[in-house]
């Protein structure tokens, strides 16, 4: 579970420097669940979804301010 914390941090920081776009983000979460989600264990469950969660809300707020400050 902490590899699993760790990447997806990494992922959605590169997301908030701009080093990757919101589609690649979404893509590279869903393929780091993948990887890991078959080693994961029933009690891993719950903090599976508070991080999927956190990371969401992490990249929708950007996503708005991004929108709210208009095209770059």
């Amino acid at each position: 579970m902490e590899v699993y914390k760790r990447e997806t941090k990494r992922l959605v920081a590169r997301f908030l420097r701009g080093k990757i776009s919101f589609p690649q983000c979404i893509s590279s979460l869903d393929a780091t669940l993948a990887q890991f989600i078959l080693r994961m264990c029933q009690k891993d469950l719950d903090d599976l979804r508070k991080v999927m969660l956190a990371n969401n809300e992490k990249m929708m707020k950007e996503m708005e301010r991004r929108s709210a400050s208009g095209p770059s």
